[in-house]
């Protein structure tokens, strides 16, 4: 075995006979294995039907005015340039400025002949340093042949002085232009926050959690941790690193509740955003959310039928406020029983707005949008057109009145939650249920808007506490020994 390399090139064409060419590679004496070959170039001869460029044309006399144009270094293997002006005729080329000095840039250039023309100043030092080099250069008698003649001082002083002005003033408009273009650029990625007084370092989210130390709950954006700020209670939500919501969702919810303030929304304290770490600082709500007290996790504390009516009320008034009452209407997209929040007093607030979207009035009825919101809560004619409307949160919230009412199927005693152990009457539920049915129609446009449900809701809890309140005094009559009795003229099961 032998491997021999070597490189075969011919400076001659070649005619092949017949328009085909045959290549044979041999084998070296001493070799067993067949030649190879790693490449092969081969090139065509192409026959130009004019003759090429005459060595005598130049671009005397072919009226060119103004400046030489940088352009003719593109013409990188030019090696003779002629602006020649004969004597016979002064008013053909007229090309005026200073010599360029990007002609010397142009190293297979030979020749420059600029007799004749209108052109100022001097020689620049780099044609001078190509001279040397054996460029043939041709000006006009004005033209001064030092490369480096100086101009008076004091022109010099006015002109440094008048070119440091202009260079500040082009670097502050360029700064000011590329600041604004990189804040108008972080808009559509990481728009920048208001109101910087309520802004918080991460250190500081840090201190007031103890370290993250005491866990409230758990939910897709993150933790939930309780803290202190200033010695008031305050909850904390912080981003996981794990979480299905972004930044994004964490803008929105801060830019919403910076504008809107409503005595049913969760009122937002602060927010963190430094780097990846991201929080939200709201105000403590010390009974949790209203899915632990249906569900039965907070032991001890069964909502009755008054409580579940008032806070019913209240959260609809906040989707109500969302939906008329911003100077942008926003459907919340969200609403569940975990978001539904619980103070000292049972007062009921809305929270997480991080799936919060704004929505046209006028003639649009709806938002064409991605479908976003939790399964069994989501609004059908949303989740299948991906219109979303006001009815949408509509549709949620009446789920959660079925939640409040526990949302069984049959008469009315069966579906009540038997922890309320009949302590009603059964005229509420009744209005109460039908509300709830009306809300989750499968048409949007035969749902009632949030401020029907608030307003039907408040007469829910009059009738209760009316019925209550006769109760009582019927009760109250009894024990004295009149001997009256109460009797419900509330409707039978359904």
């Amino acid at each position: 075995m032998n491997f021999e390399a070597d490189t075969v090139f011919n400076h001659v064409s070649l005619k092949c006979e017949g328009a085909v060419c045959r290549l044979q590679l041999l084998r070296t004496p001493k070799s067993t294995l067949p030649p190879q070959m790693n490449a092969m170039e081969i090139f065509s001869a192409i026959y130009f039907p004019q003759s090429e460029t005459s060595t005598d044309d130049d671009l005397s006399e072919s009226g060119l005015t103004g400046m030489i144009s940088p352009s003719i270094q593109n013409l990188s293997q030019l090696q003779e340039l002629y602006f020649l002006i004969n004597s016979r005729d002064l008013s053909n080329n007229n090309l005026t400025g200073e010599m360029p000095e990007f002609l010397a840039k142009m190293t297979s250039l030979l020749v420059i002949n600029l007799s004749g023309n209108n052109l100022r100043g001097s020689v620049p030092q780099s044609l001078h340093n190509r001279k040397k080099d054996g460029l043939k250069l041709s000006v006009d008698a004005n033209i001064k042949q030092c490369g480096s003649c100086k101009p008076r001082s004091w022109v010099v002083v006015i002109v440094v002085s008048v070119s440091c002005v202009a260079i500040i003033i082009i670097v502050l408009v360029l700064i000011f232009f590329f600041r604004n273009r990189k804040r108008s650029s972080c808009k559509v990625t990481r728009p920048s926050l208001e109101m910087k007084n309520r802004r918080f370092t991460y250190s500081e989210v840090k201190e007031m959690t103890n370290n993250f130390q005491v866990v409230l709950g758990k939910g897709g954006f993150g933790v939930v941790c309780h803290g202190y700020l200033n010695n008031e209670h305050v909850a904390v939500k912080v981003l996981s690193q794990s979480s299905t919501q972004g930044y994004n969702e964490f803008k929105t919810e801060v830019e919403l509740l910076l504008r809107v303030h409503h005595v049913n929304l969760v009122s937002l304290i602060g927010y963190c955003d430094e780097g990846n770490d991201l929080a939200l600082i709201y105000e403590y709500m010390g009974n949790g959310n209203l899915k632990e007290h249906l569900s039965g996790k907070r032991r001890g504390s069964v909502l009755n039928w008054s409580n579940r009516l008032k806070i019913a009320t209240e959260f609809a008034l906040g989707i109500e406020y969302l939906h008329i009452g911003c100077k942008s209407p926003m459907v919340h997209r969200d609403v569940k029983t975990t978001n539904i929040l619980l103070g000292e007093t049972f007062e009921a607030k809305l929270a997480d707005f991080g799936l919060s979207r704004s929505f046209l009035v006028g003639g649009n009825t709806h938002v064409s949008t991605n479908v976003a919101g939790t399964i069994g809560y989501l609004d059908p004619e949303y989740y299948q057109k991906n219109w979303l409307t006001e009815k949408s949160d509509v549709y949620s919230f009446g789920i959660v009145l079925l939640e409040i009412i526990t949302g069984q199927p049959g008469d009315i005693d069966s579906i009540v939650d038997p922890n309320l152990h009949r302590g009603y009457d059964k005229s509420s539920p009744w209005k109460a249920l039908e509300l709830a049915m009306s809300c989750i129609n499968p048409s949007s446009t035969e749902r009632p808007n949030m401020t029907r449900v608030a307003h039907e809701l408040n007469e829910c809890l009059e009738i209760y506490e009316n019925l209550s309140k006769r109760s009582q005094d019927a009760n109250s009559t009894n024990s004295m020994g009149h001997g009256t009795s109460f009797i419900s003229d509330t409707p039978s099961a359904r």
